[in-house]
């Protein structure tokens, strides 16, 4: 609803003050601060909690199951945590994938479409980095190079190693999701 131009709020707002006995609105959004505040007091607000991978992991691995459409339970994970929270974006993601993958979701495939590097050069990168080893970590940086890898992605994904890192160090139990 966000989307809406000035003059469709308008109408929509006029439409909000007299509304039909038989019609309810629903209006759904990801910027509710791009909506006018004459609209917004007219409306009742739900902010939705963003769900946790583990949930949308879930919801991923039944669908592709009832559409018997094979799958490797890690590419779930990476596209459960690039959903950041947003089931609607995990099925984007999950509908790229097929895609991508021409019919199998793959943890190869999504690795690449989502521009990732494999788990475990982003874990030698941190390794050669916190042993001190220059020559290791240019190597291996000239390796991921040559896959042609996305580098901000590669960063998110040493950002997020290093978060679970730190919290696995300090509060072992909120690691679970």
């Amino acid at each position: 609803v966000h989307m809406l131009s000035g003059h469709s709020f308008n109408a929509l707002l006029k439409t909000l003050e007299e509304p039909p006995f038989h019609v309810k609105f629903l209006l759904a959004t990801t910027a509710p601060q791009k909506i006018p505040v004459t609209v917004l007091s007219r409306c009742l607000q739900f902010n939705l909690k963003r769900l946790k991978p583990s949930q949308i992991q879930a919801q991923m691995q039944y669908i592709l199951t009832q559409e018997a459409i094979a799958y490797e339970l890690a590419a779930l994970t990476l596209l459960a945590y690039a959903a950041d929270g947003s089931m609607r974006d995990g099925l984007s993601l999950l509908d790229q994938a097929i895609v991508f993958g021409n019919g199998r979701v793959s943890e190869d495939s999504v690795n690449a479409m989502l521009g990732y590097t494999e788990q475990q050069a982003v874990l030698g990168l941190l390794s050669a980095l916190a042993d001190g080893q220059a020559e290791p970590l240019f190597a291996l940086i000239k390796r991921i190079a040559e896959q042609h890898v996305d580098f901000s992605a590669l960063l998110q994904q040493i950002i997020k190693a290093l978060h679970r890192i730190a919290l696995f160090q300090h509060a072992p139990t909120l690691c679970g999701d």
